[in-house]
């Protein structure tokens, strides 16, 4: 297996929706291009984080740290990221929040990336994810 190249993956923004204690954040990735052994991609996609024990508003996250369990434990976030046609399962066991500044809120993503349960070719990673939320 190889080592997934996440020096490639720029992290822009991100966005909270859903409901109180339902919440989804998405985090938006740069396009990249993908390459393993003979085969290569142009991924357009994103990190998408659902089911998440979260309030949605902003003014109650601002300066909170979260901390989760990872997936099959309850309270897991069901967290992915598509590329080579596949949604690959991200666990995420932390997530902080800075402080609101004008129209945007820091926001830091402690993950594991388990790409090998979908058989990608690519070692499974641990990855901190800095990004602003958009308000």
């Amino acid at each position: 297996m190889e080592e997934f190249p996440i020096e490639q993956l720029s992290f822009t923004t991100a966005r909270i929706s859903g409901a109180d204690g339902n919440a989804s954040i998405e985090v938006v990735v740069e396009p990249f291009d993908l390459e393993l052994d003979e085969y290569s991609e142009s991924v357009d996609t994103l990190i998408r984080l659902d089911s998440i024990n979260l309030p949605v508003d902003p003014k109650q996250l601002e300066g909170k740290e979260f901390n989760f369990p990872t997936n099959p434990e309850p309270g897991y976030i069901d967290g992915s990221i598509y590329f080579f046609a596949a949604h690959n399962p991200i666990d995420v066991t932390c997530i902080r929040f800075g402080e609101i500044s004008e129209g945007k809120m820091p926001l830091t993503l402690e993950s594991i990336w388990v790409l090998e349960y979908e058989s990608t070719g690519f070692k499974n990673l641990s990855k901190t994810v800095e990004v602003c939320v958009e308000l």
